[in-house]
């Protein structure tokens, strides 16, 4: 006899996407009204061959499709196969085998993996335990491993899971730790109890990382921070660069003649004696005053969607809509465009503060809109996706704003741009 008993799960994945997968992979005829559990019973009794693919689809689906924030880390470790079974096992021994997890699944929760989520319904609050894995190897070259990490915490009458999805990744030496944010996990009253719970995306990545990314990896490179934010500043500038490169030519050879004259004479009608600015204030109030030029001259002539065309025709990967700098006269600014669809370009303000972004020392936080059609196949879809990036001194992280799922190729796809500009 089969009962489904992964129902905790079920707000973790896109119920239309996982539908679709199973009637594509495992030709199973499903329609719009067919519920998670009876998915699982159909293909438990009908075809359990199936099952180890639809745990596999299961598995993706919670991993890929809702865990927006994205902490991205880097290690040093090189394991071999072995050693990366000797581990998991001690940490599968540590966290599962235990009174909560019913005993005739321990045998199951193997080093060699598993996939339990439809097994598993845990109430027990503070409960911590791997759901399931998986990895990919070459003889004894690791390739990749998947681990879903999940905490049992209280959500006013019930309990609800707390989920944590690690991605490693052998080949580049990085490890993605994904969470959803819950806003709803109450406060126990007991204080010993309370400190024990995990409430926030941060305190549960700290979770991951001690209980189980230092028993596997060992240990991770230490977060760079000020590496970090020079990197994500050049990045965004060099998009800003590539996208406003014309205009800021045009408007300069137009103006850089009558721009000079004017600015001569207006310090000689302002300081007609005596004291005057310095040559480098002087070429400072041009700079500032051309970037105003450039700012009416967008204004006037383009519209924000007319900025994202541009930026799709040239093939960048997106556009900046956010910036949170610190200059090197230690000042901070910060400004955003009006929502996803625009550039931050098309603001006044950006372009009031240009002269001291393009003078920063870093970004501590910016928002950069992705083209979805990173492959440029088509170039009148223009639909973007938009992160929020954080550098701090203990983690950096990428966080995924709209509300729709996502999948795991446009994850890969921002990591990996990430990565490379690190």
């Amino acid at each position: 006899m089969y009962v489904f008993a992964g129902f905790k799960f079920a707000e973790y994945i896109e119920m239309d996407t996982f539908k679709e997968k199973v009637r594509n992979d495992l030709d199973i005829e499903i329609n719009e009204i067919t519920s998670l559990g009876d998915i699982f019973s159909k293909i438990h009794m009908e075809k359990p061959d199936l099952e180890k693919k639809l745990n596999k689809i299961f598995f993706e689906n919670i991993l890929y499709s809702h865990l927006k924030h994205v902490y991205i880390n880097k290690f040093n470790t090189k394991l071999n196969l072995s050693q990366f079974k000797k581990n998991m096992k001690k940490i599968i021994e540590r966290l599962n085998h235990h009174e909560n997890i019913p005993s005739a699944l321990h045998p199951v929760m193997s080093e060699e993996g598993f996939l339990l989520m439809d097994s598993l319904n845990i109430s027990s609050i503070n409960s911590k335990f791997i759901a399931g894995f998986d990895y990919e190897s070459d003889g004894e070259e690791l390739i990749n491993a998947r681990i879903i990490f999940v905490e049992v915490v209280p959500t006013g009458e019930r309990t609800e899971y707390f989920i944590a999805g690690i991605d490693i990744d052998f080949k580049n030496n990085t490890y993605l730790i994904m969470i959803r944010n819950k806003q709803d996990i109450k406060k126990l009253d007991n204080e010993e109890e309370n400190r024990k719970l995990d409430k926030t995306t941060y305190q549960l990545y700290k979770r991951v990382k001690d209980n189980i990314i230092a028993h596997l990896l060992y240990n991770t490179q230490t977060i760079d921070v000020k590496e970090d934010r020079l990197s994500m500043y050049n990045l965004c500038k060099n998009l800003d660069d590539q996208l406003l490169k014309d205009i800021r030519a045009e408007v300069i050879s137009r103006t850089s003649s009558s721009l000079s004259s004017s600015v001569k004479q207006l310090i000689s009608d302002l300081f007609p004696s005596g004291k005057k600015p310095k040559r480098n204030d002087r070429d400072i109030l041009e700079e500032n005053i051309s970037s105003l030029l450039i700012a009416a001259y967008i204004k006037t002539n383009y519209k924000g969607k007319d900025l994202v065309k541009m930026a799709k025709d040239k093939k960048l990967v997106g556009y900046p809509t956010k910036i949170k700098f610190t200059s090197n006269k230690a000042n901070r600014g910060s400004t955003q465009s009006a929502s996803s669809k625009q550039p931050v370009s098309a603001s006044d303000m950006f372009h009031s503060l240009y002269i001291s972004f393009r003078d920063a020392l870093g970004l501590e936080q910016w928002s950069i809109s992705w083209f979805t059609d990173y492959e440029f196949k088509n170039s009148k879809d223009v639909d973007v996706i938009q992160t929020t990036i954080y550098s701090k001194s203990t983690y950096f992280e990428v966080v995924f704003k709209p509300t729709r799922p996502l999948n795991k190729e446009i994850i890969y796809h921002v990591v990996k741009y990430l990565n490379k500009n690190r």
